[in-house]
């Protein structure tokens, strides 16, 4: 007979599963901070690149991370 812990045992998992998948597919949300996140250049309140160049140079390098 099994008690309360074997039945939430697949539950726990589903759910251990769950958070896993969907802490692998978030990408880190980046925060303004009057520097460019590539060159660190000064900003704008607000922006997170200088250009499309470091912010297409940002993501490149971060990819290559994961």
């Amino acid at each position: 007979m099994s008690d309360i812990v074997d039945m939430a045992q697949p539950a726990g998992a589903l759910h251990l599963q769950r958070a896993l998948a969907a802490a692998r597919t978030q990408s880190p949300s980046l925060l303004a901070c009057h520097r460019c996140h590539n060159c660190e250049a000064s900003l704008p309140a607000g922006a997170l690149f200088c250009d499309a160049d470091c912010r297409d140079d940002y993501q490149h390098r971060t990819s290559r991370r994961s």
